[in-house]
């Protein structure tokens, strides 16, 4: 390979990286704003709820289910977007004593491991999906139960994402 082509390559692997940096900051962003949209929703509709049940003595069905719901999905987001932020529980007790080649290489299998992680949330949740299309919510019959797990593969795609771009950052 000639010093041209190792440069050129050298390049691109460098903009490509900063491309699924830049990429993955956005993501986190829009993670961020629909888990704090959720956050409103899920009040709004727990609210709702409690007004119509002991204010105006007629429950609303669909109230308990759906506010379970839109906190799977803000569980989710808000775990995938942990991974971005490096805000999820570590124990740096071993990582912090080892010398600084090795302590890389602990963190680039951290997070080869937690893209791993993702790959399974994807691909069990993918088959999750599936397999509810027939199944729709009990208070709401016409929503299917697909909303809900698609929480799953979301998560893990953008685990993957964040992780490999974690790569890129370090």
């Amino acid at each position: 390979m000639s010093l041209l082509a190792k440069v050129l390559n050298r390049v691109a692997l460098a903009v490509a990286g900063r491309l699924l940096v830049t990429f993955a900051q956005a993501l986190n962003s829009l993670a961020l704003a629909i888990a704090s949209l959720l956050v409103v929703l899920i009040f709004v509709v727990a609210g709702l709820g409690v007004i119509f049940r002991y204010v105006l003595q007629h429950s609303l069905p669909w109230a308990d289910e759906a506010a379970a719901y839109l906190f799977i999905w803000l569980i989710f987001l808000g775990a995938a977007s942990e991974v971005w932020t490096d805000g999820h529980p570590a124990m740096h007790l071993f990582e912090d004593r080892l010398p600084p080649r090795l302590r890389r290489t602990a963190r680039i299998v951290a997070m080869l491991t937690i893209a791993v992680w993702g790959g399974v949330l994807l691909f069990s949740g993918i088959k999750a999906v599936i397999l509810e299309a027939p199944e729709s919510m009990s208070s709401l019959p016409g929503v299917s139960l697909q909303l809900p797990y698609a929480a799953i593969p979301v998560c893990g795609a953008l685990i993957i994402i964040f992780a490999l771009a974690k790569l890129r950052t370090r």
